[in-house]
């Protein structure tokens, strides 16, 4: 990792292939790893850990990301979001901002992304 302090990380994704790509990449820079498939776990999984990132689809089940995101930064010292999406749609960086994501991520994506993403974290949380 980058410095001594661990991050915690909560992907979530109904792609088993994301989320295993997701998990392996954060494993190996030594974060704790949450995981959820959908909304309602998304929102159980924020409550029941301090998380410093979380890397949330936009199409979930249940509630969408956009929702999710929406939830977790009303929280006051809600953690960093990241949104993923395969969406290809202009507005998607628009609406983004709306519900005060702070990146987007789109897929495809590489290790090389997620780590970028990850230090950026790192670095502010740190």
């Amino acid at each position: 990792m980058f410095n001594d302090r661990r991050l915690s990380v909560l992907v979530v994704d109904d792609d088993s292939d994301v989320v295993d790509f997701m998990a392996h990449v954060l494993r190996s820079e030594n974060c704790e790893v949450c995981l959820a498939a959908d909304g309602e776990q998304a929102l159980e999984q924020a409550d029941n850990n301090e998380l410093d990132v979380v890397f949330l689809d936009i199409n979930i089940p249940e509630q969408d990301g956009w929702l999710v995101c929406s939830k977790l930064k009303m929280k006051l010292e809600g953690p960093r979001i990241v949104l993923m999406t395969g969406r290809t749609e202009d507005d998607t960086d628009r609406f983004a901002h709306f519900v005060h994501a702070d990146d987007v991520l789109k897929k495809p994506f590489s290790d090389t992304e997620v780590l970028r993403i990850l230090r950026r974290s790192e670095t502010l949380s740190g």
